[in-house]
């Protein structure tokens, strides 16, 4: 690698006493430093040593536990590939998950180990609460690393890891349209993804990052912010937040607005006029970066949100380090939005998106899903979703698309119904398990198909 992002990370945490973790407790607030960090991911590189087989290794841990993060940089520490599942509502996708990641090992904690039954298939658990125990000789440990030579820990600044070119970590699709697509991600990428960041938020020395996605806050670790971890979002101002790396779910879960929070970096699934207002009233103070992008390239186009709630699906920023271009547009100037880039994964790092979009006044307008839009009846999903919301202020929720030959609206609450239309009802929509604001398509076109025959 050109440049090795653990080693740099080592050299930046020895013996730095600024705050890496604020993790609230029931007991009061416990604060780790980066030194107190790195100590504890050598010890858990030991623990890892002696009891996990092989490099898969899912971490099927509660993302908002401190052991967690210890336990993702000790697998990069040790060239492993560490595997994150986001949800594991649907037994049969985490099992086909399961298996495209040839899974040697999985690792538990407290909150996780009785909910083991949702895991299918016999691969060990080890649970890292026994990691405890190495950490209470932490004393001892430190004595020994004073009195040992440079050559007893292969991980010390200095020297080359072992395996650096094979730490990664896997990742999913939400698979909303199919069955999830693995995306593995290297070291290398990390850097470039830190980069791509970096190119497209301003960051502050002295930001208290709150990154409630895993990925945000173990790239936030990485660029030396401190990073508040916790589930409760309301927990922002009492901490005084300055910044937010987050998923557009977990916004949406705001009761009170966040006056203390400066800057937010949000993405994941397309915004409607309603949702829009909505993150808008709950983060009164803080500029709001909204991003198209996939898993397979972070950051496409950015646009501010306030922008965006006046011009819907519009973006108005390319990212930095992204090439995009529209694939055979028709006459309306619409087609398949492809990226390209170094850090794009893909064939060539190029990815066809499966988004319709077009350019306008080199602004991107995205206006839905290919697979569910008919560009030759110039139906796209997108747009004929927010007419629907609009014009019915009884409606709780809409989506539509188009299938076999038909333009199809599956709903929750009141509309009002037009000819050539297939409506279907809903008590309550299945939603993505992952993003929580996107339908979960295949498990709706089931249900028509079952109503087809």
């Amino acid at each position: 690698m050109k440049n090795n992002l653990i080693q740099e990370f080592i050299q930046k945490a020895k013996d730095n006493p600024k705050t890496a973790f604020i993790c609230p407790q029931k007991t009061g607030t416990k604060k780790i430093s980066f030194n107190e960090f790195l100590d504890d991911i050598f010890l858990m590189n030991s623990f890892l040593k002696e009891n996990t087989r092989g490099n898969n290794i899912l971490l099927f841990s509660y993302p908002y536990n401190y052991l967690f993060f210890v336990s993702i940089f000790s697998c990069f520490f040790l060239g492993k590939n560490i595997v994150i599942i986001d949800s594991f509502g649907d037994r049969k996708k985490t099992k086909l998950m399961m298996q495209s990641a040839s899974l040697t090992d999985i690792l538990t904690d407290n909150f996780t180990a009785p909910l083991g039954f949702l895991l299918p298939g016999k691969i060990k658990k080890l649970n890292v609460k026994n990691f405890k125990d190495k950490r209470e000789s932490r004393g001892k440990v430190q004595n020994v690393k004073k009195n040992s030579s440079v050559s007893e820990n292969p991980f010390t600044p200095g020297r080359k890891l072992t395996k650096p070119q094979t730490a990664s970590i896997t990742t999913f699709t939400s698979g909303t349209t199919g069955i999830p697509k693995k995306i593995t991600r290297d070291m290398s990428f990390l850097q470039n993804q830190i980069d791509l960041i970096l190119n497209n938020v301003r960051f502050s020395e002295d930001d208290l990052v709150y990154g409630l996605l895993p990925v945000y806050t173990l790239l936030a670790v990485f660029m030396n912010h401190t990073c508040l971890i916790t589930r409760k979002i309301k927990l922002c101002d009492k901490y005084n937040v300055s910044m937010m790396l987050v998923p557009i779910k977990k916004v949406q879960k705001i009761k009170q607005p966040l006056k203390t929070v400066k800057r937010t970096f949000l993405g994941g699934a397309i915004l409607y006029k309603k949702e829009a207002d909505f993150i808008l009233q709950k983060l009164p103070s803080s500029q709001i970066v909204y991003v198209y992008g996939a898993s397979e390239g972070v950051v496409i186009y950015k646009t501010e949100l306030k922008d965006y709630a006046q011009n819907l699906f519009t973006f108005n920023v390319i990212s930095n380090g992204i090439d995009v271009e529209i694939l055979n547009p028709d006459s309306e100037g619409v087609g398949e939005i492809v990226i390209k880039g170094e850090t794009v994964i893909g064939e060539n790092h190029t990815h066809n998106t499966g988004d319709y979009g077009k350019f306008q006044n080199q602004k991107l307008i995205i206006v839905g899903r290919k697979k569910y839009s008919s560009s030759a009846l110039h139906f796209y999903n997108y747009e004929y979703d927010e007419t629907l919301r609009s014009q019915n202020p009884h409606l709780k929720a809409a989506f539509s698309f188009f299938y076999n030959e038909k333009i199809h609206v599956a709903y929750q609450g009141k509309l009002k119904k037009h000819p050539g239309i297939i409506y279907h009802h809903f008590f309550r929509l299945p939603y993505d398990q992952k993003h929580k604001t996107k339908l979960d398509y295949s498990k709706v076109i089931q249900r028509v198909a079952k109503e087809d025959k």
